[in-house]
């Protein structure tokens, strides 16, 4: 019925993973932009002030799922590699801090007890699944 043309979102992972980057998006640059006085309003007190130790683990979980997406994605698609290369880095610089912690390996990232630093990742995390969820195949 609908020419591929005019198709936005070309599969229910699209639509997903859009959705989750809007979310990641909202939560990762409002108080970005807040703690730099860009805009005067910040999420709600309870999101604002989670401990860096979940946020870690959302940027780890998000990694993840952005290199499952590249994977499914279609190889000669043009982001199938980028999403597999930004997801697994994204995935290790999330593990790392939560390895440390458990005292499995001996050293972790420097700065990664700045909520910036979490902020800027999901962010960047969100603005990477919006943009993949929006491809044509």
């Amino acid at each position: 019925m609908f020419g591929k043309k005019g198709m936005i979102f070309t599969s229910p992972r699209d639509t997903l993973s859009f959705i989750i980057g809007l979310i990641l998006l909202a939560f990762g640059i409002i108080p970005l932009l807040n703690s730099l006085g860009v805009i005067a309003w910040n999420l709600p007190g309870f999101l604002v002030n989670l401990p860096i130790g979940v946020l870690v683990w959302i940027v780890a979980i998000t990694g993840f799922y952005i290199l499952i997406d590249g994977f499914i994605e279609p190889p000669m698609h043009i982001f199938h590699w980028l999403l597999i290369f930004v997801g697994l880095i994204l995935m290790v610089v999330g593990l790392i801090p939560i390895l440390h912690g458990f005292g499995t390996i001996g050293f972790t990232i420097p700065g990664m007890d700045n909520l910036v630093v979490y902020w800027i990742l999901i962010s960047l995390e969100g603005f990477g699944l919006i943009l993949a969820g929006t491809t044509m195949h």
